[in-house]
C-alpha cells in the first residue's frame, strides 16, 4: 500500500524551522554563558593584576625614596670624608701637653728655659746629608713612656730649646737626658757660651748689698736642637 501523508508542507517546514531555532537558542545560550564565565574570570584576573600593580607601585615609590636617601647619605659621607682628609693633612697629630710634660721632667733645677720652638719639617726630602749617605726616612710611632705616648704624624718636628743654666755641665746633662728619652733624638748644641747676668739679691740673704745693688752671676747660655722621635732613617743597599 502506498502511504499518503496528509500533513501540509507548510506545517512540516514550520516544524523544521522551530527545531532549528531551538538549536540556535541553545547554542546562543551556551555562547552567552561562556562569555559570562570568561568575563567573570577576566574581571577576577584584572582585579588581581590591578592589586599587584598597586603593590609594585608602592614598592617602586619606597625604592625611589630609599635610593634618594642612599644618594643623600653617600653625598654627606663624601663631604665628611673630604673634611676628614683635609683635617688629616693639616693635623700635626702630636700631643703638645705630653711633650711639654716630658721636657719639664728632663729639665733640671739649675736650668731655666726662655724659648721653646716646634718646627715641622717633611719626612721625605730631608737635608742633603741624608741624600749623600743614601738613607730613607719613614714615620714611626715611639714607645709609650710614663708620660704617655705622643701622637705623631707624617712630619718630623725640630725642637729648639733655649735658655740659661748654672753651668755647662748642666747643659751637657740635659743633652744626655734628651738623647736617652724615647720622645727625642739627635740632640746637639746649637751654641753654648758663658755669660754674666745681674739679679737682685734675695731679701735677708747673707752678703747682700745694703743698697739693693744687683749681683753678677756667671751662667751658661745655650741653645739645643733635637728632633721628635717620630721618624727613623733606613740605610739603603
Amino acid at each position: 500500500m502506498k502511504e499518503i501523508d496528509f500533513l501540509p508542507e507548510w506545517y512540516l517546514e514550520g516544524k523544521r524551522r522551530r527545531v532549528h531555532m531551538r538549536r540556535q537558542y541553545v547554542a546562543l545560550t551556551i555562547v552567552f554563558l561562556g562569555m559570562m564565565a570568561y568575563n567573570l574570570t577576566s574581571a577576577h584576573r584584572i582585579s588581581r593584576a590591578t592589586a599587584e600593580v598597586a603593590k609594585l607601585e608602592s614598592r617602586r615609590v619606597q625604592a625611589e625614596k630609599a635610593t634618594e636617601r642612599y644618594g643623600a647619605i653617600t653625598r654627606e659621607l663624601s663631604q665628611y670624608q673630604a673634611k676628614a682628609d683635609l683635617l688629616d693633612k693639616v693635623d700635626s697629630r702630636i700631643d703638645p701637653a705630653a711633650l711639654v710634660a716630658e721636657i719639664s721632667h728632663l729639665i733640671g733645677g739649675n736650668i731655666v728655659l726662655n724659648r721653646v720652638e716646634f718646627l715641622s719639617e717633611p719626612v721625605q726630602g730631608n737635608e742633603a746629608a741624608s741624600k749623600s749617605t743614601s738613607t730613607a726616612v719613614r714615620a714611626v710611632n715611639p714607645p709609650a713612656t710614663a708620660a704617655g705616648a705622643a701622637k705623631l704624624g707624617d712630619v718630623k718636628f725640630r725642637i729648639i730649646l733655649a735658655g740659661i743654666a748654672a753651668g755647662s755641665d748642666d747643659v751637657g746633662a740635659l743633652v744626655c737626658r734628651l738623647e736617652e728619652s724615647s720622645y727625642f733624638r739627635q740632640a746637639h748644641f746649637s751654641f753654648s757660651r758663658n755669660n754674666t747676668i745681674r739679679v737682685a739679691p734675695a731679701a735677708g740673704a747673707d752678703g747682700g748689698s745694703p743698697d739693693g745693688a744687683k749681683q753678677a752671676l756667671q751662667v751658661s747660655e745655650f741653645e739645643i736642637t733635637c728632633y721628635l722621635a717620630n721618624f727613623e732613617e733606613i740605610k739603603k743597599g
